[in-house]
């Protein structure tokens, strides 16, 4: 599964999936259906109107052109307003962002949807099938992008956390937790991370010569004594440390 690392405060790095094929298609068709429902309506509302009305034929063109323009820019409007979502792309829990994991601009929101054009429609001229350029694209890029995300910059993610909480560098404390070792404030947040990171493969590998290895490390660098075992002194630490500097 390919996935898009979006860093946060605190050297915290939350790993997201990048949305499949079947995912783009399917939010693509759940905004054709808005765009189609939008223009059915409108339409009734012009013949309706127009029907009453002396200058019908030149009333017609000139609503049917104004009422278009939100259609047109749907796409553009919609991801620069909500976030890299339209409406397809909320009801399947997915964004537009980055590459670097950083919110898109709209500037690459304006590249993406210019280039909408040879990744949807350029297909129908050629294939005679709307969107087959896109995705293959898609299909070929390990970071789900069509030719518009590539100019762009960007790629589309589904908002469904790889990454745990446990994954982390955090631990969780409850709220009348007592800090043991307030010298844990000598450290930084990648010592931090660092040492979640190695307490877990230490775990992992029921390895007591790592997890002494790196208490002795942490000791050294907090200037901290303790009888605790290996074991309970690093998780000591890590949950002083975010209930210090983790609940802001």
């Amino acid at each position: 599964m390919n996935t898009i690392i979006i860093p946060t405060t605190q050297n915290i790095e939350l790993e997201y999936p990048v949305a499949q094929l079947g995912d783009r298609i399917a939010s693509g068709l759940i905004d054709l259906l808005a765009f189609a429902l939008y223009v059915y309506v409108w339409g009734y509302l012009i013949d309706k109107y127009n029907y009453h009305s002396e200058w019908k034929d030149y009333l017609s063109d000139t609503l049917t052109i104004i009422s278009l323009l939100p259609a047109v820019f749907y796409s553009l409007w919609c991801e620069f307003l909500f976030q890299g979502q339209t409406l397809g792309k909320r009801l399947m829990k997915m964004r537009t962002i980055r590459t670097d994991g950083a919110p898109a601009t709209l500037s690459a929101y304006l590249l993406r949807w210019m280039l909408r054009m040879i990744d949807v429609w350029l297909s129908v001229s050629i294939v005679l099938l709307p969107g087959v350029i896109g995705m293959v694209a898609i299909s070929m890029n390990k970071k789900g992008q069509r030719i518009g995300d590539i100019v762009a910059g960007t790629s589309v993610i589904k908002l469904q956390l790889v990454t745990t909480f446990g994954d982390t560098m955090f631990m969780d404390t409850a709220e009348d937790y007592q800090v043991v070792f307030p010298e844990i404030q000598n450290l930084s947040d990648r010592d931090v991370s660092i040492l979640k990171e190695v307490f877990d493969l230490g775990i992992k590998n029921f390895n007591p010569e790592l997890l002494e290895k790196l208490a002795n490390k942490v000791k050294e660098v907090s200037g901290i004594n303790t009888r605790m075992t290996d074991k309970q002194f690093l998780e000591t630490v890590l949950r002083d440390y975010n209930h210090v500097f983790g609940k802001d």
